[in-house]
């Protein structure tokens, strides 16, 4: 935010997991192979990355090119794959030395011609022989070239010039992933400029650790090995193992988290991840994908990507591009002289869900509203939960009054849609809400002027602080005094009447001494002559912000009238509104898209 105080001016009146998950294409997160190198370059706390070993090996042979295709539909970032040569020198995917186990044939890859090979057909995870052949490397990169997906080559650097030549003629070296254990001196003096033109990613593990007992011992002091990448380099990701809880690599891991370089740890069997592997995760994921992702964790590889996905997403772990939308919301709420028009959701998506859920608030995001308006209140124990009336019998099966119930006894309950009858949901706390919000929509916390100190701190645990709009009845001078430390990193909403006598003079106050980001304008009448000044407070710097929620909040302009005929919605736009709060979120958005005025 720009402004040294962050202030807008209102002048107004007033899942538990499930497998079910499976069948919804996860597609979309990611546009492109970039946007996963981005995110992976700057990790984010509620977006866990997924990595399926060998592929979806489970529904299509391992390393087969249907195996990573499958995994770019079902949503997953990266696909480890494994590199082998043959005979006449040609690079196959394929995991073990031999063909025995995994294809129709017999012997050693490298005692093979490609074409030898090519005769073959692969067989599944059950051994039953199918369609599918040994793909090339190259056939393996044309096939996935510029789609949203990674591909881990392991096993690659016996054959690195090889490959790299190979990754450069079909367009696709930025889109594979190379990873080592040798230190950084031993990789450069190896492989020279190479190691600067790929994206890197060197795997750590304790000085005692001894599965890979050939190479352990080049690891002496994981911390020391880990800071030489680090300043050396500054690789993509490191690749950690460790086969206890107690291990010393939580060091290392610490040091990594530092840099905010991402951290990928694999649950593929237990001596990798201090036996929190997919085998028992599947009966507890909590205890064991939880307790790897607790414990430092933005990447997993896994044998259960689909299972993983499930779980990470009833988690709200699966929130990508988390980071790109907020600079455009805030550059759109600062400019005044933007030609587009927000859209304020009050209590999210309501009709579609209950409101002041964490599933109303999804809504919202996925319809690309700008803002979310969600209401707070205290629980018995001091916790801060989601909740527009003061009692729960409205929006809950439980009766009474929140504050009188602690937050496990409220977690019981099942909150009602706008029909009354129960749902699964539940209440979510106010760090549940903004953690699914986080880098996705701006959010207006309502209700919170009384327990802002402690809706600041929850807004700062989660990083949320630039998204968070409040508001309160208060004068500039009664803002500052009692919110001048929280002014530089939210944005602060006074609640002042339009046909308030001093209206005006609110106004001009604001605008005297520091211009402000917007002004929340209620209109009881349409004749009010404020109106016309909309053009000029927006001249000066200043959006103008105005509810559709009720007849009194816009001279009639309501969604209601809206919904039988959207023009309504044109007087908004005539009065130079550059706002509004709405509880028709898709129909506003339908109507200002078609007009060009939003995106």
């Amino acid at each position: 935010m720009n402004q040294t105080h962050k202030i807008i001016v209102s002048l107004c009146c007033f899942l538990l997991f499930s497998i079910n998950i499976s069948s919804q294409n996860s597609r979309g997160y990611f546009q492109s192979y970039q946007d996963i190198i981005e995110m992976i370059d700057n990790p984010s706390d509620d977006h866990v990355m997924v990595v399926a070993h060998r592929g979806d090996w489970r529904n299509a042979p391992e390393n087969s090119i249907k195996a990573v295709l499958n995994c770019i539909e079902m949503g997953v970032e990266i696909v480890e794959i494994d590199i082998r040569i043959t005979k006449d020198n040609q690079l196959v995917v394929i995991h073990d030395l031999t063909l025995d186990r995994t294809t129709t044939g017999t012997g050693k890859v490298k005692d093979k011609t490609l074409e030898e090979i090519k005769e073959l057909s692969l067989k599944n995870g059950a051994n039953g022989i199918t369609a599918h052949k040994v793909p090339t490397l190259k056939e393996m990169m044309l096939a996935v070239k510029d789609k949203s997906i990674l591909l881990n080559l392991d096993k690659a650097w016996e054959y690195l010039p090889q490959t790299v030549s190979i990754l450069k003629e079909t367009g696709t070296l930025k889109q594979c992933i190379f990873k080592g254990n040798d230190p950084y001196e031993v990789m450069i003096k190896k492989h020279g400029n190479l190691l600067k033109q790929v994206n890197y990613m060197p795997m750590v593990w304790p000085a005692d650790y001894n599965i890979y007992k050939a190479e352990d011992e080049l690891i002496k002091d994981p911390v020391k090995y880990t800071n030489d990448y680090i300043e050396q380099l500054n690789p993509l990701a490191f690749e950690v193992i460790y086969s206890d809880e107690e291990s010393s690599i939580f060091d290392a891991i610490s040091k990594i988290k530092e840099h905010k370089i991402s951290v990928w740890v694999n649950t593929l069997w237990g001596k990798l991840c201090a036996f929190h592997q997919d085998d028992v995760a599947v009966e507890n994921p909590d205890k064991h994908y939880g307790w790897v992702i607790d414990h430092g964790a933005n990447i997993i590889q896994t044998d259960r990507p689909q299972f993983l996905i499930n779980y990470l997403k009833s988690k709200n772990l699966r929130n990508a591009n988390s980071k790109s939308k907020i600079p455009l919301l805030i550059g759109n709420l600062e400019d005044s002289t933007n030609k587009e028009i927000m859209v304020v959701a009050h209590r999210g998506d309501w009709r579609n869900a209950p409101e002041n859920s964490l599933q109303a608030i999804k809504s919202c995001i996925d319809m690309g509203v700008d803002m979310v308006e969600i209401d707070v209140r205290e629980t018995k124990d001091g916790k801060l939960v989601l909740m527009h009336d003061e009692i729960l019998d409205r929006t809950t099966n439980g009766q009474g009054l929140v504050s009188n119930w602690t937050l496990d006894s409220l977690k019981t309950l099942h909150l009602l849609d706008g029909l009354g009858v129960k749902t699964p949901n539940k209440i979510p706390t106010l760090e549940e809400a903004l953690r699914l919000c986080k880098g996705k929509i701006l959010v207006n916390l309502d209700k919170s002027y009384s327990i802002f100190d402690k809706c600041f701190e929850i807004a700062k645990k989660t990083e949320t602080l630039n998204q968070i709009v409040i508001k309160g009845n208060k004068t500039k001078k009664e803002v500052e005094a009692e919110f001048g430390q929280f002014l530089d990193e939210v944005y602060f909403m006074p609640i002042v009447k339009l046909n308030n006598p001093n209206a005006e003079h609110i106004i001009e106050e604001y605008l005297e001494s520091e211009v402000p980001i917007a002004f929340e304008f209620t209109v009881p009448q349409d004749t009010i002559s404020l109106i016309k000044k909309f053009k000029d407070i927006r001249d000066k710097g200043a959006g103008v912000w105005v509810n559709s929620l009720w007849p009194q909040h816009n001279g009639g302009h309501d969604d209601e009238k809206a919904l039988l005929n959207p023009e309504i919605y044109n007087w908004f736009i005539d009065a130079n509104v550059d706002m509004i709060q709405t509880d028709r979120p898709a129909l506003l958005l339908q109507y200002l898209r078609a007009r060009g005025l939003h995106q």
